[in-house]
């Protein structure tokens, strides 16, 4: 018997092939993105994960290592593997804070700056490069969207409650009681 042959009330028909469904292609258009950037990471040496870190202490000048992870869209295991990566080539220190040793800030030191500085202003050539040949409302449409589904589970958490999913008739409401379904 497969999976098919069991019948849990229907058989789910989805709305979007695996291909177009909305998860995939944001997947599929960060790896057409990176497609692009990465050879220039790769150029200097570095892997996107550092890249970040290095663009966050320079934006931030210093970090703790919890804050780095969540500028750098980081796990802190992962963050900690980098930093480690990093400061044995020269581009990061870690200084205690005053009075608790038990916290560090994390810096560039001047070899990570004209690196951060070097990668980036190949970055920004890179994108001019893209502007060229991708129009700019839809750059600028596309960072409004994209900055509109970055902000959804803040601005909806209902929307990440899998409870949300149940059907009001299963969760007890009469399905002929006229009323209006809100969330529809």
């Amino acid at each position: 018997m497969t999976g098919r042959d069991e019948d849990p009330g229907g058989i789910w028909q989805p709305g979007a092939s695996l291909s177009n469904a909305l998860p995939v292609m944001l997947l599929r258009a960060r790896e057409a993105v990176m497609q692009l950037y990465r050879p220039l990471f790769r150029a200097a040496g570095l892997t996107e994960r550092q890249w970040r870190v290095l663009r966050a202490l320079y934006d931030a000048d210093r970090l703790e290592p919890s804050e780095l992870a969540r500028q750098a869209f980081m796990h802190p295991p992962n963050v900690s593997r980098v930093l480690n990566e990093m400061r044995e080539a020269g581009y990061l220190d870690r200084l205690a804070v005053d009075g608790d040793q038990r916290r560090a800030h994390v810096v560039l030191t001047p070899a990570g700056r004209r690196l951060c500085m070097q990668v980036g202003a190949a970055l920004d050539a890179r994108t001019a490069q893209l502007r060229e040949v991708v129009d700019r409302p839809s750059l600028l449409a596309l960072t409004e969207l994209l900055g509109e589904i970055i902000a959804l589970p803040e601005r909806h958490p209902h929307l990440t409650d899998p409870g949300s999913l149940v059907p009001e008739d299963a969760a007890g409401s009469d399905p002929d009681s006229g009323d209006v379904d809100a969330g529809a």
